[in-house]
């Protein structure tokens, strides 16, 4: 695999949109580097796997973060 993968690579190779490959990097969640203009943006392999790894730790118990949320308010 290259060693610098662009916005539609690393899209295909973890799975998810363009799109939120940009809003991840524009939210600096996911780092990059801008290559040249502003939309050149090129990813590192290990960079996305360290991204989704945070991403899935987020949601992998669902019902812990939302049970009180759910519950605050209701008598």
């Amino acid at each position: 695999m290259k060693t610098w993968l662009t916005v539609a690579e690393g899209a295909e190779y973890s799975g998810v949109s363009r799109d939120t490959i940009y809003t991840a990097c524009e939210r600096g969640e996911l780092r990059h580097a801008r290559v040249g203009g502003r939309r050149a943006i090129r990813l590192k392999t290990e960079w996305i796997d360290s991204w989704l790894e945070q991403h899935t730790r987020g949601v992998q118990n669902p019902r812990a973060a939302g049970s009180s949320s759910m519950h605050s308010g209701v008598s």
